[in-house]
């Protein structure tokens, strides 16, 4: 995932090399030479690169324009090419005119949207730029880290050692991480836009939600593969 600010999860929660390597194997393993693929929050390319090298013809779309920048050399190195494009995929895949077999919103760029109105839309919207045999992969963000919130972990408050700040929604499952320079142990708000230092809000997916979203979007219910560290969405029928 790539923001604007870097990735505020991937301070306390960055992918684990073997979340990543279990990801991509089934992706190499699923996604065929040819196949039109969209990553979007595409970052540095950890997932599209290999893809390319694979014979996928992807499409990478992040509003940091340093992830893309690293992203294009090190296809350059490699002598692959891809279609990078510097924007909000929230904004652009509306008003795009492609059609791909498969698309990637992988990397905790999900989280991103928070808002339910705002996810559902997307996932229309990548809805009608899906094939209709088509698939959409998202982090398995309920199997992965609802266990470690059920264990106690992710709990409001300072963490001593680095300074950052967690601060929960009092009623919902969004929170926001705050780094140590915009820690502010006398605000426990989230604060929102047009404040001062506002914070950049995500949200935890639990399954029924993501559930109910996927489903209001047009698709089936989400298949979780055994070991695969992702959640499968295919358009409903």
């Amino acid at each position: 995932m790539s923001s604007g600010e870097g990735d505020p999860l991937g301070a306390i929660h960055p992918h684990e090399p073997e979340v990543a390597a279990t990801q991509l194997s089934w992706l190499l393993s699923n996604v065929k030479p040819g196949h039109r693929v969209l990553d979007l929050g595409c970052g540095a390319g950890r997932t599209l690169i290999p893809l390319v090298a694979h014979g996928a013809t992807c499409t990478g779309v992040d509003r940091d324009g340093t992830g893309l920048v690293q992203c294009r050399e090190a296809l350059a190195a490699s002598s692959l090419e891809a279609d990078l494009v510097n924007a909000d995929f929230r904004t652009w895949l509306p008003g795009h005119g492609g059609t791909w077999d498969v698309v990637c919103c992988l990397g905790n760029t999900f989280c991103l949207l928070w808002q339910i109105d705002e996810a559902v839309a997307v996932l229309r919207a990548i809805r009608d730029h899906l094939a209709d045999d088509g698939m959409l992969i998202l982090d398995d963000i309920p199997g992965d880290l609802w266990p470690e919130v059920a264990q106690g972990s992710w709990q409001e408050g300072l963490d001593p050692e680095s300074g950052r700040q967690m601060v929960w929604a009092p009623d919902d499952a969004v929170f926001a991480i705050r780094d140590a320079e915009r820690a502010d142990p006398g605000c426990w708000e989230l604060r929102s836009e047009g404040e001062d230092r506002p914070d950049t809000p995500m949200r935890l997916w639990t399954a029924g939600a993501m559930q109910l979203a996927a489903q209001a979007a047009g698709f089936t219910v989400p298949v979780v593969p055994t070991g695969a560290g992702i959640r499968v969405l295919t358009p409903a029928e």
